[in-house]
């Protein structure tokens, strides 16, 4: 946990830094209403493990006692060696059921719904699932010490951002043993001949091994995204679409098989007859084109801005929330989601998104005494909500005033 907080700075630095030299290549990878999408994504599945830290641990000391078949070493290079190999093989296979199964699809679709592919999208991360645990808990029981195993699983987090770019080219021999920007953008392309593959977290050697790797081809440019597009920037749907029309499909079928059964399938799977009656919609890589919804430019300055402010609050709830008490936790984690999805309406352009900003400043107005905060922090917030009051305001009056900075109803 504190090995992916403290990587933070790093990863935004290292975001500016792709975004400008991207700029300077006359080569951007990045839109605004997007990557605060994926930043927001990733605030709120850090914030969601804050939560249940720790489920992982308690199931294994309630289900086995903290049972070990072999009493391993805690220290030396050999035991670092053997964690980082073992987590990456289970990462794998975690990988791999969760391309090739619904129900773990439906959880891992949030990583792969950016129609870019950029360092931000690295951050994408799902805030539904919460059992990947166990495909790891084996190593705990052979006899690797859960702090070992814990920090190799953030350390192959970090190691995995990198590879989010489309500016590194391939990399010769390593490209043999490690995952790469070059196979890793294959493992995020929809294209036909892509997609389900190299699903390794460090190690790209597992994909050969196991006939899930393809070489990145320089006559076939990746297309990113899924083929049954989210057209969406609200960070909740992003993450229950899946969920959702899975179960719809399970609601119409006509089998109790195929109900129970679609759940297990391959993504894309369907039973007989849905396709006719209810179909969905696939993306033309023939003519695709970006879920790019026009909003004016005050309404993109305020959504960011707003989004600069949310990711500092949520980024300080990692730091200093789990010394605080469940309610106030729970009530500042909870106002942070509700920002994250009132500034996807700014970025899609809802009038809706007016009200619901006044709410959300309302509310913290209205939170802000019960927080254990230093006076300079509640001054601090105090600031931002005047601030923010203000453009609002500012905002409200040139829309009723028909100058068009909120275009579209929902």
């Amino acid at each position: 946990m504190k090995i992916v907080l403290y990587a933070i700075p790093g990863f935004i630095f290292l975001i500016l830094v792709e975004w400008l030299y991207g700029l300077a290549r006359g080569r951007n990878t990045y839109r605004v209403a997007d990557t605060i999408t994926s930043i927001s994504l990733g605030s709120i599945s850090r914030l969601r493990n804050l939560l249940f830290l720790g489920l992982g641990a308690w199931f294994y000391e309630k289900a086995a006692g903290g049972y070990r078949l072999f009493d391993l070493p805690d220290t030396g290079p050999g035991i670092w060696l053997f964690a980082m190999l073992a987590y990456d093989f289970s990462y794998y296979w975690f990988h791999r059921v969760s391309h090739e199964v619904n129900m773990f699809w439906a959880a891992h679709v949030v990583h792969h719904q950016s129609e870019d592919y950029n360092l931000g999208t690295a951050l994408r991360q799902s805030g539904s699932g919460l059992f990947d645990f166990v495909f790891y808990l084996p190593w705990l029981y052979i006899g690797i010490p859960p702090e070992i195993l814990i920090a190799s699983g953030a350390i192959n987090l970090v190691y995995q951002f990198w590879v989010h770019t489309q500016h590194v080219p391939k990399l010769g021999p390593l490209e043999y043993v490690f995952v790469t920007a070059s196979n890793h953008r294959v493992h995020h392309a929809q294209n036909r001949i892509y997609i389900d593959r190299n699903y390794g977290g460090i190690f790209i050697f597992w994909d050969r091994l196991f006939g899930s790797f393809q070489e990145e081809l320089p006559g076939e440019p990746c297309v990113y995204g899924i083929r049954a597009p989210l057209k969406s920037y609200n960070p909740f749907w992003a993450n229950v679409h899946v969920y959702w029309s899975v179960f719809l499909d399970s609601w119409r079928a006509e089998r109790w098989g195929d109900k129970l059964g679609i759940w297990f399938k391959r993504p894309g799977w369907r039973p007989a007859g849905l396709d006719e009656k209810y179909p969905v919609e696939k993306t033309s890589l023939q003519n695709f084109s970006k879920y790019d919804p026009e909003t004016p430019v005050p309404v993109r300055a305020y959504a960011f801005f707003q989004f600069f402010c949310t990711t500092l609050a949520a980024t300080g709830v990692l730091v200093a929330g789990t010394s605080w008490a469940s309610a106030p936790l729970l009530l500042a984690i909870a106002w942070i989601f509700f920002s994250f999805y009132v500034q996807s309406a700014w970025t899609e352009g809802r009038e809706s998104a007016q009200w619901l900003e006044w709410l959300k400043l309302g509310a913290a107005f209205a939170l802000l005494p019960g927080l254990p905060l230093t006076s300079t922090l509640q001054w601090t917030l105090q600031i931002y909500l005047l601030v923010s009051a203000l453009i609002l305001a500012w905002l409200t009056f040139k829309a009723r005033d028909n100058l068009g900075i909120m275009g579209r109803s929902g």
